[in-house]
């Protein structure tokens, strides 16, 4: 596990800390936490993220290099093949020999070019999938509990909320309609 693995879970655990050790709102089992101290957790979250993303554009000017590089080898190896045609149009005697060997330098060229193109998308590839696993990884073990917990812990908030607004709207109903609930009186004894 690298130091930026190791950092990003240690960052995780710390927000896990903060919602677990949070105070308890009165009535309610609902956390209140440090809104600032979330942030600049969440902030560092994101700081380190982008390693990933700096070697993913790393891995496109890699390809880039290796493009241009295959690039440049088949203009050499076509320079070649022109040159080569050249002196053998300039030597009559065996221009259809030369035209043929032409036409096999520039086809040999093409290949290598096509090849070292095909080589470096599927280096490029695995990298990509290797990085892609390791984020799926991520998510699926600190990004996706975190937003479950965040999800449940909105919509419980939210259905209490629901709760006490119908209770409302139920005690404003009644109080309009001039049934109001009577207030409760103390409970008499035996001597009264």
């Amino acid at each position: 596990m690298n130091d930026d693995s190791i950092k990003l879970m240690s960052l995780l655990e710390e927000l896990e800390d903060l919602i677990t050790s949070s105070s308890k709102m009165p009535f309610s089992e609902k956390g209140i936490i440090d809104l600032d101290v979330a942030t600049k957790i969440l902030e560092d979250i994101r700081a380190n993220l982008p390693r990933d993303i700096q070697q993913a554009r790393w891995l496109d000017q890699e390809r880039d290099r290796i493009i241009s590089d295959a690039k440049k080898e088949y203009n050499r190896m076509i320079n070649e093949a022109k040159d080569q045609v050249e002196y053998l149009v300039n030597n009559n005697n065996i221009y259809k020999d030369a035209q043929r060997r032409a036409d096999a330098i520039l086809k040999e060229a093409e290949n290598h070019a096509n090849y070292m193109k095909y080589r470096s998308y599927e280096y490029i590839d695995q990298l990509l999938y290797d990085m892609q696993t390791d984020i799926a990884g991520v998510s699926g073990s600190y990004i996706q509990p975190m937003t479950e917990y965040f999800n449940q812990m909105f919509s419980n908030l939210n259905a209490k909320v629901n709760q006490n607004r119908q209770e409302m709207k139920t005690l404003a109903e009644r109080v309009r309609l001039g049934d109001q609930p009577a207030a409760e009186e103390p409970e008499k004894t035996e001597e009264e």
